[in-house]
């Protein structure tokens, strides 16, 4: 499967095999990252923050995703996915049974996620996902969801309240918040703060190696507390 010129004609890109053991998955993601970092206009960086994080795989995703693709109680269930970036977990997610939301505040981010989801799921497993443009800062929903998910999105304080106010008013009563990051202090109190916001936190360490380096990403599932 090519992908549209609306990419290659924008982005040099290369293909990803990704493995969270036992599965794989086949990406299509930007080749050189540094490029677009360069294309960032300093109005853009100070309007927003802005910066190119959706086109970088993360250590995180792979674990999120390889999470994902084992629970087989995700099967008919709704999930939303924040900062979908390259799509990788929500495609475990589809696959798992699950009807994904995939959302990203880069249009850019999207394109890739639509085409890997087409090059990775089959037509009744893409049936079930969505895009949508949404930033988390503002964005508002009117769907409810059993589970909501992020690879590598609290990586800055400022995203702390926003998130936990999305995830309070889009989570349905019993359904979970999973998340994954690269055992940084900032994720650490990113739980601190879901924990004193109403919700109950389980952590788990899992060891990877990525892009030569050994590393461990913290999975996290939090629900909330009951009457919170």
């Amino acid at each position: 499967m090519l992908p549209p010129p609306s990419i290659t004609t924008r982005f040099d890109v290369v293909t990803q095999e990704v493995c969270s053991t036992p599965w794989r998955w086949s990406l299509l993601a930007v080749r050189d990252t540094n490029r677009l970092l360069e294309s960032i206009t300093p109005e853009q960086f100070e309007r927003d923050g802005r910066l190119p994080y959706w086109a970088d795989l993360w250590a995180s995703s792979p674990v999120l995703a390889g999470h994902l693709r084992g629970m087989s109680s995700l099967a008919g269930k709704d999930v939303l996915e924040l900062g979908c970036g390259l799509g990788l977990a929500g495609i475990a997610a589809a696959q798992a049974g699950a009807t994904v939301l995939m959302t990203d505040y880069e249009e850019d981010a999207l394109e890739f996620a639509r085409f890997n989801a087409a090059s990775n799921l089959d037509a009744q497993e893409l049936s079930r996902v969505s895009f949508r443009c949404m930033d988390w800062r503002t964005g508002k929903l009117p769907e409810r969801f059993d589970v909501i998910i992020g690879a590598d999105v609290v990586y800055e304080r400022a995203n702390f309240d926003p998130i936990l106010s999305l995830v309070h008013n889009l989570l349905r009563p019993a359904g979970s918040f999973i998340i994954t990051d690269p055992q940084r202090d900032i994720g650490r109190d990113f739980i601190r703060s879901a924990e004193s916001g109403g919700f109950r936190a389980s952590r788990t360490s899992v060891p990877v190696r990525h892009r030569g380096r050994d590393l461990t990403v913290e999975l996290s599932e939090l629900t909330r507390r009951e009457g919170a």
